[in-house]
């Protein structure tokens, strides 16, 4: 996939995590679509636990509960293709979950990497 095919395919979310990635593409973070699917009940077993774990680490997030109540809506769709957006060295890790075509962000998720710093994605 494309940079800017994703950053086209964020703008068409309505939410900050979406913004807040589109805009984190368009400054260079890195970004790749993984090969394969995950089976989607199994991604909203993962997520929901990793959802718990921030929160009660106190680890800032963006958009993580939605991104789960939107993946437990997603199920109808068996699979999806996963991506990822930043890497060790950002101070934002942004996970994504794509239809298995690429056509739809079906839900986006940021994870703060930067202990110490309050400031918004």
């Amino acid at each position: 996939m494309e940079r800017d095919t994703l950053i086209a395919l964020l703008g068409a979310e309505d939410g900050e995590v979406y913004e807040s990635c589109g805009n984190a593409l368009r400054a260079g973070y890195d970004f790749k679509v993984l090969d394969g699917a995950a089976s989607v009940g199994a991604l909203v077993a993962i997520y929901r636990r990793r959802e718990r774990h921030t929160r009660t680490r106190g680890i800032r997030t963006l958009g993580f509960v939605q991104a789960v109540e939107r993946l437990a809506s997603a199920e109808g769709l068996e699979e999806l293709q996963l991506g990822q957006v930043g890497n060790a060295g950002t101070a934002w890790f942004y996970q994504l979950f794509l239809a298995p075509d690429g056509s739809c962000v079906v839900a986006c998720l940021a994870v703060h990497q930067v202990k110490g710093d309050t400031s918004r994605p």
